[in-house]
């Protein structure tokens, strides 16, 4: 009786990660098919389902992620989605987040490629696309805005923020250089406030 019960709950346990697997690979999914604009444009849709909808993770924590995401080369969504895959249900989670991702681009461009392109220059589809461009805009400066809540309130991040920004659009910094800076100023920080307690 005892060895038929483990074996109910083992399958039961199978079923129960074999779902959030697919919900994992469906709710990117859903975020590849319905963001347009890619990298930024889509922070806010994810923020959305991960926190708001599915209260998976805390906003210091998707934040947090979205950082190392960034931190690394590839498309911020894609990295992402590997992450918190990972994060979630290791190598496979990974794998199915990823997949989910990255799935409705494709499909999206080669069904563009195969039936859509010899009508890329036609008035409807180029207004069609002219009219996305400055809600692509709008979601950028939206996810820019819940993101920075938190760095506006304190003055030393805000201070940072300024400066970084003034390098990159004025001087024209790669941005690899500038991530690579703040990482190194996140590292000093801590020591500088041990030595003043010293």
């Amino acid at each position: 009786m005892k060895v038929i019960k483990d074996k109910h709950s083992r399958k039961k346990s199978k079923i129960k990660v074999e779902k959030k697997l697919l919900e994992m690979f469906f709710l990117f999914f859903k975020i590849g098919a319905f963001t347009f604009g890619g990298g930024y444009a889509m922070i806010p849709l994810i923020r959305h389902e991960l926190i708001m909808r599915k209260n998976w993770m805390s906003e210091d924590e998707f934040l947090t992620r979205l950082v190392i995401a960034q931190s690394f080369p590839g498309p911020i969504v894609v990295n992402f989605s590997l992450l918190n895959g990972y994060l979630f249900r290791g190598i496979k989670g990974g794998l199915f987040s990823v997949l989910g991702a990255i799935l409705p681009s494709f499909l999206i461009i080669l069904t563009i490629a195969v039936f859509l392109w010899h009508y890329h220059e036609h008035t409807m589809v180029q207004a069609a696309f002219m009219g996305i461009r400055p809600v692509v805009v709008a979601l950028i400066v939206s996810a820019a805005y819940k993101l920075g809540k938190p760095i506006f309130q304190q003055r030393r991040l805000f201070v940072t923020f300024l400066l970084f920004l003034a390098g990159l659009i004025l001087l024209n910094i790669h941005p690899a250089f500038v991530i690579l800076l703040g990482a190194i100023l996140g590292l000093l920080w801590p020591l500088k406030a041990a030595r003043n307690e010293g």
